[in-house]
């Protein structure tokens, strides 16, 4: 089995190959529930190569995310892959991964420059969150669970990965506060985000 998956893994980087310095590259993180089958993060990087987003690696993932249809809080293994694609390419590679794997939602996160025409967006890392703490403060508070819908808690060491719109800044402040994190130890980068439903 094992030489099976090198086999289609050395496939797949033949047919696919990273993109050459000269490419554009517009870099993205695309946040999809991780599927229980040990080969969906595979399955996954071919269908977002072949949608025009190739994937330049990915982390692991505990997510929270609050579904407005189930009125509910889900706990979940989630993905954050790290793309490198067209202008738009995300968006689309996002549509096919949701339809394959029958995802209520995936989220885009598009890195553009702070103040640039399409920027509506930022993506908070903060270390040192525990997950079911994030959790029962997104439950607890109605405006953060609809406006921000959720958040995720990088497995290996806790850094918590908060996607906010530009105006849901001290929102996002006073949840990392809720869950115990440090905002003054906070990295934040800019783009645009799209929840793909």
């Amino acid at each position: 089995m094992r030489s099976v998956l090198v086999g289609l893994m050395v496939l797949f980087c033949t047919t696919f190959p990273a993109p050459s310095a000269a490419a554009p590259c517009q870099q993205a993180e695309l946040f999809a529930t991780d599927d229980t089958d040990p080969l969906f993060e595979m399955q996954a990087d071919v269908t977002l190569a072949l949608n025009g987003a190739a994937v330049m690696g990915s982390t692991p993932l505990d997510g929270v995310y609050w579904s407005n249809a189930l009125q509910q809080s889900t706990h979940e293994r989630s993905r954050e892959f790290h793309l490198c694609g067209a202008d738009g390419s995300s968006r689309t590679a996002a549509e096919a991964l949701r339809r394959q794997f029958t995802q209520e939602a995936v989220l885009t996160f598009d890195y553009l420059p702070q103040n640039a025409p399409q920027q509506d967006a930022i993506i908070i890392a903060v270390p040192d969150v525990d997950i079911a703490r994030f959790g029962d403060a997104l439950v607890a508070d109605p405006t953060a669970r609809n406006r921000l819908r959720g958040g995720s808690v990088t497995t290996t060491d806790h850094t918590l990965i908060l996607v906010a719109g530009d105006d849901d800044l001290d929102l996002a402040r006073r949840l990392v506060g809720e869950a115990g994190g440090s905002w003054d130890a906070a990295t934040i980068a800019y783009g645009k985000r799209e929840f793909v439903e």
